[in-house]
């Protein structure tokens, strides 16, 4: 199969493609016929070495989280899809082990979902990590309907797709300079965390897609009786399948920056770490 690779950690240049094997499903696992993924933050941090495995790095590596297409074949023991199903999937790379830039994935039937007919395959693509992200971030925060909700960059890709998500669920979207709010989802970090903090009234919710810039002390501080929680992605149906459901009601659609071949993910990967892009950058394997 032809697959996007990285054979040791660096710069974007570091990518080629080449053909591998074909994967062979296991039990409980879906062969994908993988017609378009996206670029994430994390795959750049992956590739740069800067986002490590908790075991030694297996090289050479697919890179890739989200993934949509057809599925191809069944593992033993696997039910609930049939060759042929339109799906989109997600897989958490490089924990899994398994990156989707590339012909196959054989993933868990647990991190896939069918998607409708009228949903692109690019549509699809880009909407398993960012969505889930933001799904799990309002889960994480544990409000009740009506509760009123800031997100710190309403405007970048997990912004803007929380954005589209907090009225399907029933909160009211405050303004990102909003204060006394119920509640607050940090998507920057920095000092704007630490600002989305400041804003949730006292006894309120605050959760984090950017752990590594809550600092204990400061504005973090017990006496509020806000206990900031880092947001944990399951990447598995549970997060999936309301998002397949938004996306074929046309009530969810991600913002795509551009489609590009699979053979140009180091450009992808160069226009993703260049400043002002909002969008996603999806990846056609069909080229």
């Amino acid at each position: 199969m032809k697959a996007a690779i990285i054979e040791t950690y660096g710069g974007t240049d570091v990518f080629r493609m080449a053909d591998l094997p074909r994967p062979e499903p296991r039990p409980g696992e879906v062969l994908i016929r993988v017609r378009a993924s996206s670029v994430n933050p994390v795959d750049a941090g992956v590739r740069s070495g800067k986002i490590l495995p908790d075991n030694p790095a297996q090289f050479p590596m697919i890179l890739g989280w989200d993934a949509a297409g057809t599925v191809e074949a069944l593992g033993p023991e696997t039910e609930g899809f049939a060759r042929g199903d339109r799906v989109m999937a997600i897989s958490p790379q490089p924990g899994s082990l398994v990156g989707t830039h590339a012909e196959f994935a054989a993933l868990p039937a647990t991190q896939v979902v069918k998607i409708a007919d009228a949903v692109s395959f690019a549509c699809a693509a880009a909407a398993p990590l960012i969505g889930s992200t933001a799904l799990a971030a309002f889960q994480a925060l544990d409000l009740p309907p009506g509760a009123r909700v800031l997100i710190n960059n309403p405007k970048g890709a997990v912004g803007a797709i929380a954005a589209t998500i907090a009225p399907l669920l029933g909160f009211e979207l405050a303004a990102p300079d909003a204060e006394q709010v119920d509640g607050a989802i940090d998507v920057r970090g920095r000092g704007h965390a630490r600002r989305a903090f400041a804003a949730v009234k006292d006894g309120g919710a605050y959760a984090t897609i950017v752990p590594e810039w809550w600092k204990p002390g400061g504005v973090f501080t017990a006496s509020r009786g806000i206990t900031p929680v880092t947001v944990q992605n399951p990447a598995n149906q549970q997060v999936l399948l309301p998002l397949a459901d938004w996306l074929a009601r046309g009530a969810l659609a991600p913002e795509i920056e551009d489609i590009l071949p699979l053979d140009r993910i180091a450009e992808a990967h160069r226009r993703l770490e260049t400043p002002g892009h909002t969008g996603k950058f999806v990846l056609d394997h069909t080229c």
